[in-house]
């Protein structure tokens, strides 16, 4: 089915809004998934193929989010020069609350 906008005169398929629509991928995966669930499940290895299925889906997850050049990680090891962010909680700040109590860590300014 062809669908014509009157202001610009192109043609635009329906299916060129679904392929453009951010569920399309995640919605063609978890239908692909549940189809070989069913299949796997009628052969009875249904539990095999889902606790298969967990390594794959932490592992997918993990690619989805890139950082940025500049986004620091939570973890320190991973960033340059070994930089914090605010508000992390050290081992040197753990040990000088141990030592002289949480009225150390105040700045004296």
């Amino acid at each position: 089915a062809v669908v014509s906008t009157q202001s610009t005169g192109s043609h635009v398929t329906w299916i060129d809004g679904v392929a453009n629509h951010p569920l399309t991928i995640p919605a063609l995966k978890l239908t692909i998934w549940l189809c070989l669930l069913a299949f796997f499940a009628h052969h009875e290895f249904g539990s095999v193929f889902f606790l298969a299925s967990i390594p794959i889906c932490v592992w997918q997850s993990m690619e989805e989010y890139k950082r940025g050049p500049r986004e620091l990680s939570a973890y320190s090891v991973f960033n340059p020069d070994m930089t914090r962010l605010d508000g992390t909680f050290t081992s040197e700040q753990w040990e000088r609350e141990l030592k002289f109590g949480a009225g150390a860590l105040r700045r004296q300014d």
